[in-house]
């Protein structure tokens, strides 16, 4: 895991990735509005523990909650 504190800024996955991911398991899938999203920069706004206790993170003015594996800090 790679905690990321609450202020970081972020860049969400490519549409690549998260193309990938609405193949996977229904709960982690991208929601809708996150697909326009992809490649985009953010802040984090805070998180809370998702599956498997992985946090899931809330990002300014992004629709839904965001895994760890679709954001990066830059």
């Amino acid at each position: 895991m790679k905690r990321i504190p609450v202020g970081a800024r972020v860049r969400i996955a490519d549409e690549k990735v998260l193309s990938e991911a609405l193949r996977g398991p229904s709960e982690r899938r991208p929601k809708p509005g996150q697909m326009t999203w992809a490649s985009r920069d953010a802040r984090v706004m805070g998180y809370r523990p998702g599956p498997g206790s992985a946090p899931l993170y809330k990002l300014r003015d992004a629709p839904g909650l965001w895994p760890e594996e679709w954001i990066d800090p830059v």
